[in-house]
């Protein structure tokens, strides 16, 4: 688990590093971070996964996108996956599923920060199997659509049923989506789940399944324990292919006895989720979700 306020160049750096550390390899060494020209998208990483056969890219886009026709334009991180890279040129093929987080947002025009000297406050967790990230951008009095987000990209250990299909999915929601659909630049679009190679999505209750009745978890007034399911994650926009649940993270609801801080520890493991409820500084609708905290 790891905290603190950093550029999204270098947090690109850590997760890709530590992914590294837990058995991913470098899919492109020319991929790096030292190129951080205002503007550009050349801060950017690339991991390869020898079991899957696939590629991960995680980009620093300082050139924004519109995101929603031409209303609202964003700067972020883009989260790609690849069936191929093409190791001549030095970039991916057409064939990539993908998602962009839009950080740093403003109206009908360009937005004024740089995403290389702009801190975000981030959670993460990284281990084997992936990454939990969340992360809130640093205000400034220009840009006025910044955005929270959480991302999550994991491979599944064991699915329910051999598909042909890659064990891995990418699950993103922002704090605040009512300027952000599928008429956006293709590149900047925020796919709320992306499965590949067989589909994506804008919505979040397409392809993931968060338990919920009156709350996505809680905590007991009788005996003070939490009560929570893991995400299902599908196949399928219908959701009628389960292949299985998340290890890395489940989400929550504020009134339900459990607050921001809040630490859930599993009965009889040493496994904890640190719950995280986190607004933005132009739009207080909160992400709530409790992510892996020890193993």
């Amino acid at each position: 688990f790891y905290s603190g306020a950093k550029v999204l160049a270098d947090l690109i750096d850590e997760i890709a590093d530590k992914l590294i550390a837990e058995g991913w390899t470098d899919g492109d060494t020319t991929w790096d971070t030292t190129d951080r020209t205002v503007g550009a998208n050349d801060a950017r990483r690339c991991l390869y996964h020898s079991t899957d056969d696939i590629y991960l890219t995680l980009e620093c886009h300082d050139q924004s996108y519109w995101i929603y026709s031409t209303s609202y334009q964003a700067k972020g991180l883009r989260i790609a996956f690849h069936s191929t890279w093409d190791s001549v040129n030095h970039t991916y093929p057409n064939m990539d599923y993908h998602t962009y987080i839009p950080f740093f947002g403003r109206s009908s025009t360009t937005p004024v920060t740089n995403c290389f000297s702009t801190q975000l406050t981030y959670y993460c967790w990284v281990d084997s199997t992936g990454f939990v990230l969340m992360a809130r951008p640093e205000a400034n009095s220009t840009d006025n659509l910044q955005v929270s987000a959480i991302t999550v990209v994991e491979r599944i250990a064991s699915k329910e049923y051999s598909d042909g299909l890659t064990n891995f999915y990418n699950y993103t929601k922002l704090n605040y989506e009512g300027w952000r659909n599928t008429a956006g630049n293709s590149l900047g679009r925020c796919h709320n789940m992306c499965r590949p190679f067989t589909y994506t999505n804008s919505w979040s209750t397409e392809g993931i399944q968060f338990w919920h009745a009156d709350y996505h978890a809680f905590k007991s007034d009788g005996n003070g324990k939490v009560y929570y399911a893991k995400p299902l994650i599908f196949n399928d926009q219908a959701e009628t292919m389960p292949i299985g649940q998340s290890e890395l993270f489940f989400m929550f609801s504020e009134g339900g006895g459990l607050v921001d801080g809040d630490v859930v520890a599993i009965d009889g493991a040493t496994t904890k989720f640190l719950c995280i409820g986190m607004d933005s500084p132009d739009n207080t609708g909160r992400v709530n979700y409790a992510i892996k905290y020890v193993e």
